[in-house]
């Protein structure tokens, strides 16, 4: 198809791959964010970085800069309220593009994106926001303000990768259907007094909730759980050298009803939130920003909507389901999960499924690339 000016609204993993991906074929590309710069590193929520994710930036050469910037963690344990393992995650030998489940901060995939945005001679346009659209879809026009006044652009195409409250989607008109989950959830990041195998992450059941261990090095543990006094389940064991990073946080499960009008289209948080449990909301939303930018190129961006919102659902319901089995145990699901899950995972087809959903590899296969 002839070469299009597209126009992006957000400078997130979501943006910014969108605009990679859309550069490396051939596409004129902008892109901005009202922040005055990437997310800092020590504060990255977003930190797992899925076997899906990997395939999908290989072309850019964004994947291998990822892994080699990354923990990689090859195993998932599961401990029951007397720190019992019950169930065990083992990606090495799983038949997997990449035998882990990589780790590493926001901040940093951000600042690697960038990167790779530049050898197109694309630079995110910081201290930029939308200010208004015009609400005609077919022939977007939106207002942004910058350090040099207020600018009126219209695009061949406008994407709006700008977050769970996307300016782009208010201003033409997309639902936003859903609800917010009870309770606050918390996290933080520890330095722990002597270095730890980070090639293991762990997921403890407490009497109420979960506090999961995601290893960003042998020096540094995300901690998260469904308690927002995470401090204060943390592991009995655990020396703390220095609490680096702690925050709280609320989840929603909430998705528009289509992810495009015309030539507007939402892509990541704009377009889908949910729970933090399963890593997928980033892998989820960079995702999207790949077939977006292989539709647009293909002049299939009439059939966005309807290639990713299916997915996008059974995300979403997926990620419901392991909240509430996370969160909400009661005798029945603990009795499923100390004796009965364990012997399922010993069926190849029940493992296959499971690997799939946790490394990501449950939906399409991208048709552009060959593995």
């Amino acid at each position: 198809m002839t070469k299009a000016n597209i126009f992006i609204v957000g400078a997130g993993p979501v943006g910014l791959t969108a605009a990679l991906e859309l550069s490396r074929r051939g596409h004129c590309i902008r892109i901005i964010d009202k922040e005055a710069d990437f997310t800092p590193v020590a504060q990255s929520r977003a930190l797992g970085v899925n076997n899906r994710t990997l395939q999908l930036l290989k072309p850019s050469g964004v994947s291998d800069r990822l892994i080699g910037s990354g923990n990689k963690m090859s195993e998932i344990r599961l401990l029951n309220e007397k720190e019992e393992c019950v169930l065990k995650f083992d990606f090495q030998n799983a038949g997997t593009f990449f035998p882990f489940m990589l780790v590493v901060p926001q901040g940093t995939t951000e600042r690697l994106l960038a990167e790779a945005l530049r050898g197109y001679d694309v630079e995110v346009e910081h201290n930029t926001k939308l200010v208004e659209a015009n609400d005609d879809p077919l022939n977007p026009s939106v207002a942004i303000a910058h350090p040099d006044g207020v600018e009126t652009v219209s695009p061949d195409f406008l994407i709006g990768a700008d977050g769970a409250g996307s300016k782009v989607r208010r201003e033409f008109g997309f639902t936003f259907d859903g609800e917010g989950y009870p309770g606050e959830f918390g996290l933080v990041d520890i330095e722990p007094a002597e270095p730890i195998d980070a090639s293991i992450g762990v997921v403890r059941f407490l009497e109420k909730g979960m506090i999961g261990a995601l290893p960003l090095s042998d020096r540094l543990v995300r901690y998260v759980s469904s308690r927002p006094d995470v401090s204060n389940v943390l592991p009995k064991d655990l020396n703390i050298k220095s609490v680096v990073w702690q925050s709280t946080f609320n989840v929603s499960f909430r998705h528009v009803k289509q992810m495009q009008k015309g030539a507007v289209f939402l892509a990541g948080d704009a377009a889908h939130i949910h729970s933090p449990v399963g890593g997928r909301g980033m892998n989820l939303g960079i995702e999207d920003a790949c077939w977006l930018a292989w539709a647009i190129d293909e002049g299939r961006h009439s059939e966005y909507s309807s290639l990713r919102l299916p997915k996008v659902k059974k995300v979403i319901a997926q990620t419901r389901q392991q909240t509430d089995g996370l969160v909400k145990m009661n005798f029945a699901t603990r009795f499923l999960r100390d004796h009965l899950a364990g012997k399922l995972l010993k069926i190849p087809m029940f493992k296959r499924a499971a690997i799939a959903r946790i490394i990501g590899l449950d939906t399409d296969d991208p048709p552009w690339i060959d593995d």
